[in-house]
């Protein structure tokens, strides 16, 4: 099973690309999706879906990283579908909520937009080994350096995050998996019992994350771990295959505000 933050091996050519194309090119989308108008937005999105089939990714697996976060996809959802003005045609008399055609699209654009997001990042951390992806951090935060903001720390917070992120979710399946072994059964229990086994679960998640934490620093230690500028094994080089994506995004970038300035 796919834990989001995974690095998926292939050879598609998204895999070869310089990762400070790809890291640039998800915060610029990042930005033209939350931009962007109904109309645009689903050509985004059937795009980035269109990649991922080429890039070799499945959409099961792509079902699978969203999985974690869909109570907040539906919570967004319902935010946007209830509390958005406009003529009701369904009220809610005991809450004093309605249902209304601007909030359904303002709730269906907002859900598609978030989707659209998650699956940029989805692409960027399935392609991108968490190694790369760190380089061309550092590479965009070198600047900082001159105001002395610690930015090889910064870039070291984030890989143990980008790592331990797969093995929090592997501790949660292994504790679930634990819990059915011992009879528990979420679809046959009450409410006061889920709880409980919430809490518990809760409980060994955190000391697990404890633990590993302070097993990562002893041997960070052990290996005498400064906080200096650090070498790296990665060597970021652009190739004729970068310029060539780089030259297709911008085409892409500007052909996409014309369409949203058309639609909007």
């Amino acid at each position: 099973m796919y834990h989001i933050g995974s690095y998926i091996r292939g050879g598609a050519i998204i895999y070869r690309l310089d990762p400070r194309i790809k890291l640039a090119a998800v915060i610029v989308l990042s930005i033209v999706i939350l931009a962007a108008k109904p109309l645009p937005s689903v050509f985004l999105g059937l795009a980035l879906i269109i990649l991922a089939f080429f890039s070799g990714i499945r959409l099961r697996t792509i079902a699978q990283a969203v999985k974690p976060l869909l109570f907040f996809i539906v919570l967004i959802f319902f935010v946007h579908a209830l509390f958005t003005e406009g003529n009701a045609f369904l009220s809610i008399t005991c809450f004093g909520l309605s249902l209304s055609r601007a909030g359904l699209s303002a709730g269906f654009l907002v859900t598609w937009q978030f989707l659209c997001l998650i699956l940029a990042a989805v692409l960027l951390t399935m392609t991108s080994p968490p190694a790369q992806i760190i380089a061309a951090i550092k590479y965009y935060l070198y600047p900082l350096k001159l105001l002395r903001v610690p930015v090889d720390v910064i870039a070291v917070m984030i890989m143990l995050a980008l790592r331990m992120m797969p093995v929090l979710l592997s501790e949660k399946e292994r504790i679930e998996i634990a819990q059915r072994a011992r009879g528990y059964n979420e679809k046959k229990s009450g409410f006061i019992l889920r709880i409980k086994a919430f809490l518990s679960l809760t409980a060994a998640v955190l000391l697990g994350v404890f633990r590993r934490a302070d097993e990562l620093a002893v041997a960070m230690e052990a290996r005498n771990y400064q906080q200096d500028t650090r070498t790296s094994f990665v060597e970021l080089r652009m190739v004729s295959t970068d310029f060539i994506a780089l030259f297709f995004l911008s085409v892409f970038f500007f052909i996409f505000i014309a369409l949203n300035y058309c639609f909007g």
